[in-house]
């Protein structure tokens, strides 16, 4: 074991109820490591420093395509700051993070490694949704594995329904309110196909796998199996209370905090909408036909237009017009024109 992995250690054991209310701080702490070991300085300590650190950032940005947002990188910082603090405080090594302007060392690596700024309701971009994605998945198996309390269930059911949603609304950006009212028996196939919006929707195996599994979750919980008329979001929450469409705010917001994807502050609430907008932005510039857009969202043709098309880059413009004239083109009484 590396002299670092060992203060790394040190640290999740002596810090045990601070890492419960930091979640995304021992994830960030062993990319650090990692990088060190990738860096050859992991049993060089004393030789770390402020840029071996920005350096750490611009690895997981570029090559590994992570820390993509001002937030996950201000998360990863103050992660190692936590890190950094425990070493000093215990006469282990001096603290890295002094004697500098901690915002302007922020606004430097924003603008390095060309961060994205947070969303509020706007919406995600690919990148962005695929790193919440794997954070949160990361995070369910970090708590199955060390187990969890009354609060901590709470907080894992929260998970659990969030992902669902979110998984659903990437492959059926419909509505929240009509993704919250999803019953049971708009599953068809074991939970492969999902009708809404009067559209039958392939489920990918890993989001079916998702589904049974928190349904039969609920069912434990609930002492009873589900209906064909339950709405699988009420289920799933029954046995702690009533689950309300409003509540999805509030849950992600503790989604992204938990993760390190925003730092923790006095608001009460992030909207969920973003993830739907970014499915509906990429699926636009897929050029997928407006009308199956539409059809699946619920959005009519001019607002469409209004809010994702009026946005298009020049190249997709020309792409839209080429096409446009080709279809023109293969008419029969075109040659005659």
């Amino acid at each position: 074991m590396s002299e670092m992995e060992r203060y790394r250690d040190m640290y999740f054991e002596d810090c045990v109820e601070l890492l419960k209310n930091k979640h995304s701080y021992r994830k960030h702490v062993d990319k650090f490591i990692d990088y060190l070991k990738k860096a050859g300085l992991e049993n060089r300590p004393r030789v770390i420093d402020k840029k071996v650190v920005e350096d750490c950032i611009g690895y997981y940005r570029l090559e590994r395509g992570e820390l993509n947002t001002r937030s996950t990188m201000e998360a990863h910082l103050e992660a190692l700051k936590s890190f950094y603090d425990y070493l000093s405080r215990t006469d282990k090594l001096p603290d890295i993070f002094t004697d500098y302007d901690y915002k302007d060392y922020k606004e430097e690596i924003v603008k390095k490694y060309e961060l994205s700024e947070p969303v509020e309701r706007g919406s995600f971009k690919c990148e962005e949704i695929l790193e919440i994605l794997a954070a949160m998945e990361e995070l369910m198996e970090q708590s199955l594995e060390e187990g969890f309390g009354i609060r901590d269930e709470e907080r894992y059911l929260q998970r659990i329904i969030m992902r669902l949603f979110i998984k659903i609304t990437l492959i059926a950006p419909a509505k929240r309110n009509i993704i919250g009212q999803i019953k049971m028996n708009d599953f068809e196939g074991n939970f492969k196909i999902l009708n809404i919006n009067k559209i039958k929707i392939n489920i990918p195996c890993g989001l079916s796998r998702d589904i049974i599994q928190a349904i039969q979750y609920a069912e434990c919980k609930n002492g009873k199996r589900a209906g064909k008329t339950d709405k699988i979001f009420e289920f799933i929450y029954r046995h702690k209370g009533k689950f309300t469409d409003e509540s999805l705010n509030t849950w992600f917001l503790n989604l992204l905090q938990d993760i390190g994807y925003i730092e923790k502050t006095k608001r009460r609430t992030y909207p969920v909408e973003p993830i739907r907008n970014g499915a509906i932005s990429i699926m636009v510039n897929n050029m997928v036909n407006p009308l199956l857009i539409s059809k699946i969202t619920g959005i009519g043709f001019s607002r469409l237009e209004t809010q994702y098309y009026g946005t298009m880059k020049s190249e997709y413009k020309d792409y839209l017009d080429k096409n446009i004239n080709k279809a023109i083109a293969q008419n029969e009484y075109y040659s005659y024109i």
